[in-house]
């Protein structure tokens, strides 16, 4: 079968990394034969995802040490969203536009984004930096330096779930007015 980088890619998959274009020889790897290296995860009890946004993923790996840090991550990237659409930013072009400032996120410039980051313990700009670090070995952002980052395109994986939040927030609250 000769399946390139297998190793590397199931060590990557099983930390709870998704794996996209930025990640050169493992996401050429898997694209030359996704259906073999399907095959041989799921023999072992994985399922590997390819996302149609262009990454893959184990569904339900979860990774190692990472289930405490997903409603960090989410509600990190809920926010981003809330603000951005607040601004009139289309998600689409508030991901894609290139480079962020981690101090120049909203994150704690409120009151009410600061309450909501207290509740999944998340009080300092230490705190903020440690879910970018998280997001970046799972591979849903790019550091730069320490204040600067890029989203790459597995954070649609975050981004999709919050949109569907949103969707079921907005119906919830027009059932109400009703």
């Amino acid at each position: 079968m000769g399946l390139e980088n297998l190793g590397r890619i199931f060590d990557s998959l099983s930390r709870g990394r998704h794996i996209s274009n930025v990640d050169g020889d493992l996401f050429e790897s898997l694209n030359k034969a996704p259906a073999e290296y399907r095959s041989i995860f799921k023999d072992i009890g994985f399922e590997l995802v390819a996302s149609s946004r262009g990454f893959y993923y184990f569904d339900g790996s979860g990774g190692r040490g990472l289930s405490g840090s997903v409603n960090r991550i989410a509600l990190f990237v809920y926010i981003f969203i809330e603000h951005s659409a607040d601004l009139g930013e289309g998600i689409t072009d508030a991901v894609g536009n290139g480079v962020h400032r981690l101090s120049a996120m909203p994150h704690l410039s409120s009151d009410r984004y600061r309450k909501y980051l207290k509740n999944v313990g998340v009080e300092t700009a230490e705190n903020l930096s440690e879910i970018l670090r998280q997001m970046d070995n799972v591979g849903f952002v790019r550091k730069i330096d320490e204040d600067q980052f890029r989203f790459l395109p597995p954070v649609y994986r975050i981004i999709d779930a919050c949109e569907a939040v949103i969707m079921a927030n907005t119906i919830e609250e027009e059932v109400e007015n009703e």
